[in-house]
């Protein structure tokens, strides 16, 4: 009988949406599933079968025997334990920013060169129905190269009447890093979306963010009083991309467009898995793409997006689909970009992004450990947003 491939996950809130999927493949089980939280884990061993142990330490989860692991912890601390889990002959799946210091993006690609691990970013929102009809049609080449291409991931979080339930779900503890997550970082769901459809890599960022002060009054539990940032991308072609990060101003939903030599594919404005196609000189085309997400992908989260990004993991772990959207260099650059996006901010200039591929370029990342998430004791080295006149700190 071939041997499984087995999977630890570590963070059990956003992890346990990866449970049922794998546990469903026979070529694949859940050696153990770890939260620091006694709560979560008291959730988790009513959830898992006796085969998987929940544990409360990495280390535990490293020692139970696993092949691979999947991070789902907290989005500013997949690095380091990334690190430590390849470093342990263990392959790494990271579920959001591969790193939140160029230092640590450093750090993380010469980890992965040295012990020859597989690494892989699971940004989901590629796999969505719209987004990946734009990579389909773009990457087929009838619309010739892109020029111009926009994102915009809009979600709010705590206005309005239920603002005090988001934040005690959102912010749970002073620390927290939703709390001081800068405009730029949170870029899976943007700038992500644009470089899986069309391959390219970021070569230059220029950055800022909306303040107003009306805003800075509804987000009272946030130290970021910002409401989002913007930032202009030069890409490996030439073409110039322009993406949010994650901005809290609504109405939230997901908006994708790329503008080619030969016309324009982009996402419907009310409706993500919708397309509007249009060649240059032709008449506009509005349809339902035939990539739609079947009943059982519907049922595992994110509209389907889970299932379909899940698939792909264990493709990649299996070898089944040896290259990824997002390898470790381009998972490290898309981290990059956002770094450097708040770079922008803070300092009102623009930056070049060094290829990371390159071993001479990517010198200038060594120890650069600046951070606006606090540590263990609430210090930070580098402000999550630029100081604006007129807006309450």
């Amino acid at each position: 009988m071939e041997k499984k491939i087995r999977i630890g996950i570590f963070g059990g809130f956003r992890g346990e949406a990866f449970y049922s999927m794998i546990q469903k493949d026979p070529g694949f089980c859940v050696r153990a599933i770890c939260d620091g939280r006694e709560e979560t884990r008291k959730k988790l061993s009513q959830l898992v079968g006796e085969d998987t142990l929940v544990c409360a330490t990495f280390d535990e989860m490293i020692e139970a025997g696993i092949d691979a692991v999947i991070l789902a912890n907290y989005f500013h601390e997949h690095a380091s334990y990334a690190i430590r889990a390849m470093e342990a002959g263990i392959d790494v799946i990271s579920e959001t920013t591969a790193a939140p210091t160029l230092g640590e993006c450093l750090d993380l690609v010469e980890c992965c060169e040295r012990t020859g691990r597989k690494y892989m970013l699971a940004a989901n929102c590629p796999r969505m129905v719209g987004p990946g009809e734009l990579m389909d049609r773009y990457r087929s080449g009838e619309l010739g190269e892109v020029l111009y291409a926009e994102a915009e991931y809009l979600h709010r979080l705590e206005e309005g009447k239920n603002a005090d339930a988001a934040a005690e779900l959102f912010y749970p503890t002073p620390n927290h890093w939703r709390r001081y997550l800068p405009g730029t970082y949170y870029n899976m769901h943007s700038l992500g979306v644009l470089m899986a459809a069309t391959g390219l890599d970021v070569r230059r960022v220029t950055a800022m963010e909306i303040y107003t002060k009306n805003y800075a009054e509804n987000v009272k539990y946030k130290e970021n009083k910002s409401a989002g940032g913007i930032a202009l991308y030069e890409m490996s072609n030439g073409a110039i991309f322009r993406s949010t990060g994650c901005c809290g101003f609504g109405p939230s939903g997901k908006w994708f467009r790329l503008s080619c030599e030969k016309g324009t594919i982009e996402t419907a404005r009310t409706n993500q898995d919708r397309v509007l196609f249009r060649k240059n000189d032709a008449a506009p085309e509005e349809y339902d793409p035939k990539n739609q997400y079947t009943e059982a992908e519907k049922r595992e989260g994110h509209g389907g997006a889970d299932a379909r990004i899940c698939r792909q993991i264990m493709d990649y772990l299996s070898g089944r689909d040896p290259e990824p959207l997002f390898d470790i260099y381009r998972a490290v650059m898309l981290s990059m970009a956002g770094i450097y996006g708040l770079y922008s901010i803070l300092e009102g200039k623009t930056y070049d992004i060094p290829d990371i591929r390159d071993r001479e370029a990517r010198e200038v990342l060594r120890g650069d450990y600046r951070s606006p998430f606090p540590d263990a004791e609430g210090n930070r080295t580098l402000p999550s947003h630029r100081k604006h006149p007129g807006i309450e700190e």
